[in-house]
């Protein structure tokens, strides 16, 4: 699914994704992975892997560092933890837009995106993106556009994880896998802050996805979520 969405991403014609109602995990990493989204107002979009004990592993941690902390530390003497604690709230709490209007304000949605009132409008609107942008169109140059913010970013987000378990938010299985994803948001246990490519959030975040598959309490989650449609909290 990593290699499907990266090609989509790396495209030489553009793609335009057209999420409505619920888009939760996967398919908000469909709807991240094009060159812009027509997304109708009614899209309720989260990554909410956690809650089966799993991270967001087709591309979406990478996405939320690409479209909330890369950004930021492109101007100079940002300090990327608050960006950092943004993206990592809005994943490890398992956070669902109400409208498309607060997906974008999660970072799910850029401001290049449109958002469609009528319905039965969006494909059309869609369409009409797609021809626009097939107009000389250039797909994403590959590089190092994504900021990694290393060891000392992730020490600050682990001390805040301990601080809200030991508060009572989160149990401590919560709090292990919440802690997977602050270390593949933060690139790893990087020296220091640096411009890493795509992939590299890519490789972190298959890395913890797999481990996970093979925990006893994930896989008790899993099994909770398909028998009952509920969350397990174990």
């Amino acid at each position: 699914m990593q290699d499907a969405l990266m090609s989509v991403r790396f495209c030489s014609k553009p793609v335009v994704t057209a999420p409505a109602g619920r888009t939760l995990g996967g398919g908000a990493e469909v709807s991240m992975a094009g060159a812009r989204t027509a997304a109708a107002a009614e899209t309720y979009m989260g990554l909410v892997e956690v809650g089966v004990g799993l991270v967001p592993g087709a591309g979406g941690c990478k996405e939320l560092v690409r479209r909330i902390v890369s950004p930021a530390m492109q101007l100079p003497g940002n300090d990327p933890a608050p960006f950092l604690q943004q993206a990592l709230q809005t994943i490890g709490m398992a956070k669902v837009s109400t409208s498309a209007a607060e997906a974008r304000s999660f970072g799910f949605l850029t401001n290049g995106d449109h958002i469609v009132m009528n319905r039965d409008h969006q494909i059309a609107e869609a369409r009409r993106l797609v021809l626009e942008l097939a107009d000389g169109y250039t797909a994403p140059l590959k590089g190092k556009s994504c900021y990694a913010g290393g060891r000392d970013a992730l020490a600050a987000l682990r001390a805040g994880l301990y601080v809200m378990q030991q508060g009572g938010y989160m149990s401590e299985y919560d709090l292990h896998v919440s802690g997977k994803v602050a270390y593949i948001l933060c690139g790893g246990n990087l020296s220091s802050g640096q411009w890493v490519d795509e992939q590299h959030f890519l490789d972190l975040e298959r890395e913890a996805f797999v481990s996970l598959c093979g925990e006893p309490k994930t896989l008790a989650r899993i099994k909770h979520m398909l028998e009952t449609g509920k969350p397990l909290r174990n």
